[in-house]
């Protein structure tokens, strides 16, 4: 069965691709200025204190203040205030003005005016349509309002296909999806025509673009000339990244290596913001994360970076927050909840539930976690010395003896892997010792260290100090055979 749909298209498979060395090239000589980040009321635009109201919120202290922004500019829609909205549109792109954290205020005025709010109806989606078709009408020259409706004909599109899997769309889902989509890349195409420019242009394309099924060196063509025009502008890498996921027919492992040579190339700070900033909308809390083969650490240093950068905000609180629970990060996410408190975001966690089940979970694992980061640490320094290297060697031969036994017990099928950490006392004897992994010969394996332990025998040398933490690694192949040899 098919892929289902999250965002606007479906995707046959499609086959892989290398970046190209001149978009590499590209990302490592432009600047990666950050938007401007700002705070306060907006005084422009001759807005009423009640359209300013919305637009005002503080998004270093408050969740809501993102939403509220882009709840206010579809208000200033509904009220057919087109004069103040390319007025405000014009002004926070002239500035590259942000929210702190660092989220650009164009890509919230766009999220306003991209679609209805909430669950719309056929006739919320015509009424809609109809506005902007008049802001474009009346205003001929605004290259917001084209945008606005192209994005808006785009997401009208996959609203007629839905988000199931592609055998569940009728045919005139099909139909529809197709026209409504065609007829946004006619809109962006005559916005392109305008004096005026706007980084989300090319992010509203590359929608099209994954839509419409382009081919890959056009996709990546495209993202070329985005990044030449905006290079700040991150939520174009976020749009590539998700168009070469698995699920739609990218290889698995290659968003990991776009993002490592995009960020890599990019060096510092920015390229490790860039990480996090992608990470966040990719990494979805499902079973397809593991085919991504993302670096958790380097997500960590993003955020570090951004919120050096940019401030802190709640926003990318819940941002590392639901990564570190897709991550099993105990610790980085109980950290991120207790500066979170109440504001959670109802984005990204979708229902309180889900987001208080994640909490207990954090709380319960976190002093576990912590002690076992600490040992692995501990374990992993153990080995870049001279004599920890030389006692891994033996520490390795008796494991190995151990798990001969286990390994012949085992009548066939995938025998997975494991981590071991055992943290050896000063003559010799198991003081400490955790496993983690999916192989069935844990259990063999956990019982004869524990009757060791609690034998108090001396299995191994002295190592070099007393509580000397050392790591075991398993990777089975499909037979025991091979696991033995």
């Amino acid at each position: 069965m098919s892929e289902p749909i999250f965002f606007l298209s479906l995707r046959e498979p499609r086959r892989p691709y290398l970046i190209p060395l001149s978009f590499l090239l590209l990302i490592g000589i432009c600047s990666f200025a950050t938007a401007k980040v700002s705070k306060g009321k907006p005084t422009l635009c001759n807005l009423t204190d009640v359209e300013a109201g919305g637009l005002s919120g503080d998004a270093s202290s408050d969740i809501h203040a993102l939403p509220d922004y882009s709840n206010a500019v579809y208000g200033l829609l509904r009220a057919r205030q087109f004069r103040k909205l390319d007025c405000l549109a014009d002004s926070v792109r002239s500035t590259k003005e942000a929210f702190p954290g660092g989220m650009w205020k164009i890509h919230a005025i766009y999220s306003g005016l991209a679609r209805p709010p909430l669950h719309p109806t056929q006739e919320d989606w015509t009424t809609h349509i109809k506005l902007l078709q008049q802001w474009v009408s009346l205003r001929p020259h605004s290259i917001t309002a084209r945008i606005a409706l192209a994005e808006s004909f785009a997401n009208y599109g996959a609203d007629a296909r839905g988000t199931g899997f592609s055998d569940t769309v009728s045919q005139s889902g099909w139909k529809l999806f197709s026209e409504r989509t065609a007829k946004a890349k006619q809109v962006l195409e005559q916005a392109s025509a305008l004096p005026a420019k706007d980084p989300e242009w090319y992010f509203a394309m590359q929608t099209v673009a994954l839509s419409q099924d382009w081919a890959p060196d056009a996709r990546r063509e495209l993202l070329e000339k985005a990044v030449k025009f905006e290079p700040a502008y991150y939520y174009y890498y976020r749009e590539y990244a998700y168009s070469i996921q698995p699920k739609w027919g990218g290889e698995e492992g290659e968003v990991a290596r776009f993002m490592q040579e995009a960020a890599d190339q990019m060096g510092g700070d920015a390229g490790d913001g860039l990480y996090f900033r992608v990470a966040s909308t990719i990494v979805c809390g499902c079973q397809s994360d593991q085919q991504l083969n993302l670096s958790w650490p380097r997500i960590q240093k993003g955020f570090a970076a951004v919120e050096k950068q940019n401030g802190p905000s709640p926003e990318n609180w819940n941002q590392l927050a639901h990564l570190a629970v897709s991550f099993t990060d105990a610790v980085v996410a109980d950290k991120m909840f207790a500066r979170m408190g109440d504001q959670w975001s109802e984005d990204i966690w979708q229902d309180h539930s889900v987001i208080e089940s994640a909490q207990r979970w954090a709380k319960q694992a976190a002093p576990y976690t912590a002690r076992r980061q600490a040992a692995e640490a501990s374990a992993e320094a153990n080995l870049h010395t001279p004599e920890g290297q030389n006692y891994d060697a033996v520490f390795a031969e008796k494991i190995h003896t151990w798990l001969q036994p286990c390994l012949e017990a085992q009548t066939g099928g995938e025998l997975g892997k494991f981590e071991l950490l055992i943290k050896v006392g000063k003559e010799g004897m198991i003081e400490d010792f955790s496993g983690s992994g999916t192989s069935p010969v844990t259990p063999c394996l956990g019982n004869k260290i524990m009757e060791f332990r609690q034998g108090k025998q001396a299995v191994f040398p002295p190592p070099p100090q007393a509580d000397y933490w050392m790591r075991f690694d398993m990777n089975f192949e499909n037979s025991p055979s091979a696991a033995l040899k």
